[in-house]
């Protein structure tokens, strides 16, 4: 954890062209290596379908070492034992198969997909994508309790905590994070500073990520 957190904190911002990343790849090399045979990877990395969101950049990964999960808006559904979906079973597979000791749930700036979601009610003309976000997604109300979640967060943030509270209620989950053997984290990625934040629970606040805090940073909230 502790080489993707020091680069997740020091990637600098998108060029405005975006050719630019076209020939190299996470930390800056010409060729891409193939990953080594049986190699298993270091954690799943949880996150957006936006096409600004770049999983191996953010994290200096090569080939291998991330297992990745994408949805619109970054949505992980609360568990349902008769929901047959992909995201349970990349989980389960994730967890119980590849035995990855990290999970990261990334959230970023400007998200488009949660900017729908905030419409109230969302795009009728996304019958699907509607549906989603409506069944999966935080929506809060007028009379929503943040203080679940530190009063003062964004919107996106708070939207990102409340995907890490659903995280955590498959079994997968909660059974290797009561033995220990599973840490999941929060970041957000802001796409115009290049920054990216962590959920620190037990100051309840997003801190900027520090190679020497990656087990404060593994929130169990």
């Amino acid at each position: 954890m502790r080489t993707l957190i020091h680069s997740a904190r020091t990637l600098s911002p998108a060029p405005a062209d975006s050719r630019a990343v076209d020939d190299r790849t996470a930390d800056g090399r010409a060729a891409v290596e193939a990953p080594a045979p049986g190699a298993t990877p270091r954690a799943l990395f949880i996150t957006c379908s936006d096409s600004r969101v770049v999983p191996t950049l953010l994290t200096g990964t090569a080939p291998g070492e991330l297992h990745e999960l994408r949805t619109a808006g970054h949505v992980v559904p609360r568990y349902r034992s008769d929901a047959h979906c992909a995201i349970a079973a990349t989980l389960e597979f994730a967890l119980g198969t590849l035995q990855v000791p990290d999970v990261i749930l990334c959230g970023h700036t400007d998200c488009t997909a949660l900017k729908a979601l905030q419409d109230d009610p969302p795009p009728a003309e996304l019958p699907l994508a509607r549906n989603w976000f409506t069944r999966a997604a935080h929506r809060p109300g007028p009379d929503h309790d943040h203080r679940s979640t530190g009063g003062g967060h964004t919107p996106e943030q708070r939207h990102l905590l409340a995907q890490l509270h659903h995280l955590r209620t498959y079994p997968c989950v909660s059974r290797r994070l009561a033995t220990r053997r599973l840490r999941v984290h929060a970041w957000q990625y802001d796409d115009r500073s290049g920054q990216t934040l962590g959920w620190d629970a037990a100051s309840r606040t997003f801190r900027p990520l520090r190679p020497a805090l990656p087990a404060a940073l593994a929130s169990t909230a």
